[in-house]
């Protein structure tokens, strides 16, 4: 596999200077030698290439069997893909539950015969998180085990099944005994009162709503006393200042039905706040964090739903604002995910995977889901089957800290070992019964399935772009008004590019990584030192065309002048239906650094970055993905790339795994205010990026643009 590698990728550097050879003989030489030049190179390529054939056809068997193998184990389901009833997944209900089943093997065989509590090694390759990790695991190990458990709950009440191949015995009696034993304060194995801001007992609650005949009433009434007596404590416990709260609201209607105190005039307090920070398009502020993000998906439309279904009194005040809130969302939502089924990763907590889908599952439950039955499985089990195909699970079968594969540079400081099971809360679909057209109708066509388009939502301050090409989604934050310090879970990285890509990722440093410009505009005052976009304010979100600025920080770092009055960096940025211009310029009194970066792609390991440049554009290649920026208008600057190199400890720097990569430019000096810098970037999958052709002509205080054949205009401060 690895000789297959080096040699296809031999062959496409030699393909990338052939072209480069063209361009240079296309520019100096008469079009006589050109011919002649360019039939002998052709002559000499396909020797090449008939040797190189040979050469691989020899490791074909070897390059093809490893992958094969891997995926064989993988997706052996014994069920054929049905194409009939799924023609864009082949999934169906049947494969969901298997998928649940291995989840569920899988997490129970790393589970302590004396604790009774999962038991997580830490994975090769993330010895330097375990270093970087600021907060205490005391409960880690109650977080792991309720996480764990959603994915069993969900599978004993879809199918009435209390074992799956791969585990000898129940399945939820491993989660019975160590509730028993954590909630008994006789007991050995007490967890005792809960720290501050711990989340366990929401899941505990679900699965007692959902199923009191396997998990209420099989306890005693000591027991049921010691859980509820544990419950309680959650409820009038003290929580971060976010979408936590919902973690202690869950227990309410289970408390008040057996006679104790449920808190719920102060937690009623919190709901209002929750609703209070909705923005406009289904979308909610994230509390004190003052983000968006896809907490949206697995936080505020996730429980909205399970508190409306579970608890009448919450129903009755905020059923109205729940109804209205998700109808706005699921109109958005389709377009979050791309045509290989993969959503567009943007924000923290990725290592959550499909959990996102949940919020699809909830909505179905409760008669508010408005997406067609065929389209909401089109896009729930694409995210599934997407996850699934690109190792969610590892050797051990166990879910891990990544997005793809284990990457110990997706996380933040706050996950650990078990917390990424909050995906199973997507395997909730299978709770939607198995006549409900949500199984039984035809698979339709999302978004990204064509026909595509740009879709503005304004309230959440984003504009998303579906590729007619291939199906990529791509959302363009124009405003991200995140009030947490940037050096804090990579946040510039992972909120403050101007554009983030289902089919690209983006480049990760791991927890305590440098701040990175790929994807970002950024300035300095002395070329040595870069700061880059963040906290991005809307001015315009249109389908076409979005306007955002960003406070720039004070020169002297004494200097306390108000964010609110420092002066700027303005950004324009003309989406394209294949790739985008930025128009950017600051209005700092005097001349500083400008730097834009292009997108960062994935080198896979055991490749080689390729890059091809000329004079206006420098084109970069890892594998399958390329990264494109091109000066339409700008001062002398150097455009040049940059590969990130792991740190010691780290194995990863791109989401998708690999070493992360990007193109950038870099002003060679200081540009004055007020004047604009124009460039186009693009990033594409398995195919080269095809710049068109792009006209800029100024009037006055205006640039016309000409972009894909539209033209544009961009008012300026000249």
């Amino acid at each position: 596999m690895f000789c297959q590698k080096r040699i296809i990728h031999f062959w496409q550097n030699i393909t990338l200077r052939k072209e480069s050879i063209y361009r240079f003989k296309k520019e100096i030489q008469p079009s006589k030698p050109k011919i002649k030049m360019e039939l002998l190179l052709q002559k000499k390529t396909i020797i090449l290439f008939i040797c190189l054939f040979f050469v691989v056809s020899g490791l074909s068997t070897y390059a093809q069997k490893e992958p094969a193998k891997k995926q064989k184990e993988l997706l052996e389901f014994s069920i054929p893909l049905d194409h009939r009833l799924s023609p864009y997944t082949g999934f169906t209900r049947e494969h969901w539950l298997k998928i649940t089943e291995k989840i569920i093997a899988g997490g129970l065989s790393c589970f302590n015969d004396k604790t009774g509590m999962p038991d997580f090694r830490v994975p090769q390759g993330f010895s330097a998180f375990e270093k970087l990790r600021l907060k205490s695991p005391e409960e880690a190990g109650k977080r792991a085990l309720e996480r764990m458990m959603m994915a069993v709950v969900i599978y004993t009440k879809a199918t009435g099944k209390d074992e799956v191949p791969g585990y000898a015995g129940s399945i939820s009696a491993p989660f019975l005994r160590a509730i028993i034993n954590g909630t008994d304060p006789k007991s050995p194995l007490y967890w005792g009162d809960p720290l501050p801001n711990d989340q366990v007992g929401s899941i505990f609650s679900i699965a007692i709503y959902l199923e009191p005949e396997r998990y209420w009433n099989k306890l005693t009434s000591e027991q049921k006393s010691n859980l509820l007596y544990y419950l309680n404590k959650q409820v009038f416990n003290k929580t971060y200042n976010n979408n936590h709260y919902y973690f202690h609201m869950l227990p309410m209607a289970l408390l008040e039905q057996n006679g104790f105190e449920s808190n719920r005039t102060y937690l009623t307090q919190m709901s209002e706040r929750l609703m209070g920070w909705y923005r406009g398009d289904g979308w909610f502020l994230d509390g004190s964090n003052r983000g968006f993000d896809n907490y949206n998906l697995w936080g505020f439309q996730l429980f909205n739903q399970v508190l409306f279904k579970f608890d009448s009194r919450w129903r009755s005040q905020f059923g109205y604002k729940i109804k209205k809130t998700t109808s706005k969302f699921l109109e958005s939502f389709p377009w979050l995910y791309g045509r290989d089924g993969g959503p567009i990763p943007w924000g923290r907590s990725l290592t959550y995977r499909f959990a996102g889908i949940s919020a699809i599952a909830w909505a179905t439950l409760n008669g508010m889901n408005n997406i067609p039955p065929g389209q909401s499985r089109r896009i729930a089990s694409g995210s599934l089957k997407y996850f699934w195909e690109h190792g969610c699970l590892d050797e051990n079968k166990l879910l891990t800290i990544g997005f793809r594969g284990a990457n110990a540079s997706v996380a933040e400081d706050y996950i650990y070992y078990g917390d990424p099971y909050w995906a199973t809360q997507g395997l909730a679909c299978l709770l939607i019964p198995e006549a409900d057209p949500f199984w039984t109708a035809i698979e339709e066509p999302m978004p990204a399935d064509g026909p595509v388009g740009k879709l503005a939502l304004p309230g959440a301050q984003f504009t998303i772009r579906i590729s007619a090409t291939d199906g990529e989604a791509r959302l363009f934050p124009v405003g991200q008004p995140w009030a947490q310090e940037r050096s804090r879970w990579q946040n510039g990285v992972k909120y403050d590019q101007h554009a983030y890509s289902s089919y690209l990722g983006f480049c990760v440093l791991g927890e305590g990584g440098e701040d990175l410009g790929a994807g970002r505009s950024g300035y300095s005052y002395d070329g040595k030192n870069w700061f880059y976009r963040e906290r991005a304010k809307p001015i315009l979100v249109a389908p076409d065309h979005l306007i955002s600025t960003y406070s720039l920080k004070p020169k002297d770092s004494n200097d306390t002048e108000r964010v609110e009055n420092r002066d700027e960096i303005i950004t324009n940025t003309l989406i394209g239906e294949d790739g985008e211009l930025h128009i950017f310029w600051h209005n700092y009194p005097d001349p500083i650094y400008l730097t834009l970066g292009g997108y960062g792609i994935s080198v896979p390991h055991g490749t080689d970055l390729i890059q091809q440049s000329a004079d206006n554009d420098l084109l970069i290649q890892g594998g399958e993905y390329y990264s494109v920026i091109k000066k339409i208008q700008a001062p002398e600057g150097k455009l040049v790339s940059r590969e990130l190199i792991p740190k010691q400890g780290w194995v990863h720097t791109h989401l998708f795994g690999g070493n992360g990569a990007y193109p950038f430019w870099e002003s060679a000096k200081p540009v004055p205010p007020n004047i604009p810098v124009i460039f186009y970037v693009n990033g594409t999958r398995n195919r080269r990026p095809v710049i068109g052709s792009i006209e800029v002509i100024k009037q006055e205080n205006e640039l016309k643009i000409r972009f894909e054949g539209v033209w544009h205009t961009v008012t300026t401060p000249f």
